[in-house]
């Protein structure tokens, strides 16, 4: 049991260096990004683990996608980062409806009410 423990501990903290000095490469790499920016995403990357470097990935792969596409992303990282489903359900359906279509139902019928004239 506590071997268990301290092998999912060293898992875990791989892959969060992994993936905080893979967000750190990436805002390097960025050549749109300015010093300052660049520095304080550095840092959320490094402060709040696994959320920092997801956003920070998250946020470059949308703002320079050719800087993330010559890195390795592993699985569970790249399907956040690319606004993919980690897991398909079976049963879910697009319902929205398309902009100005809208499904009508026809009345037929008489009048509604209201006074006649004779």
């Amino acid at each position: 049991m506590e071997l268990a423990m301290i092998v999912t501990l060293i898992v875990a903290l791989i892959v969060l260096v992994y993936i905080n000095i893979l967000a750190t490469i990436c805002l390097t790499l960025d050549p749109d990004l300015p010093s300052i920016q660049r520095r304080g995403q550095i840092i959320v990357t490094w402060l709040l683990p696994y959320f920092g470097a997801s956003l920070v990935l998250y946020l470059v792969s949308h703002h320079s996608p050719e800087v993330i596409s010559r890195l390795y992303i592993p699985w569970p990282f790249r399907k956040l980062i690319e606004d993919e489903p980690i897991r398909k359900s079976k049963f879910s359906r697009n319902t929205e409806e398309a902009l100005g279509v809208h499904s009508t139902s026809h009345h037929s019928g008489g009048d509604s009410g209201g006074s006649s004239s004779d």
